[in-house]
């Protein structure tokens, strides 16, 4: 399986099972069940390790996917296009909403975002880079 296809499943998986996905990651994990049931049905290890994968790591769910996508070019195909779309649909309905509000008494830097990947560099207090 392509390493880009990889990322971008392994980016779904884990924003579906932290949550950060709300009601669109509910959708879009009935979707990639539904998707390995529809392939897999039969095999009951398959279908028991994607319904085990609220306690496995998105990494280990990852790689249960991405073991069976390369033993089968249909659902590589299948599976590449569900984390294409998925991903996508995740990123449009991403909402934030950051709020400071009522008695708040702010005495440092506040920083109100959405994803953040990577480090934050505020510089030194007073220094040209702090913004």
């Amino acid at each position: 399986m392509d390493p880009s296809v990889i990322a971008t499943l392994a980016a779904v998986v884990s924003a579906i099972a932290g949550g950060a996905a709300g009601e669109a990651g509910k959708s879009a994990w009935g979707s990639l069940t539904a998707l390995v049931r529809r392939r897999f049905g039969t095999d009951a290890a398959v279908t028991a390790a994607l319904e085990q994968a609220g306690t496995r790591s998105p990494e280990e769910t990852t790689r249960v996917l991405v073991d069976h996508a390369d033993a089968d070019a249909e659902f590589q195909r299948s599976l590449a296009d569900w984390a294409g779309e998925t991903a996508r649909l995740l990123q449009y309905k991403h909402d934030v909403s950051n709020t400071i509000s009522g008695n708040a008494r702010v005495t440092g830097t506040v920083i109100q975002a959405g994803d953040i990947s990577g480090s934050i560099n505020l510089g030194t207090p007073g220094s040209s880079e702090r913004r």
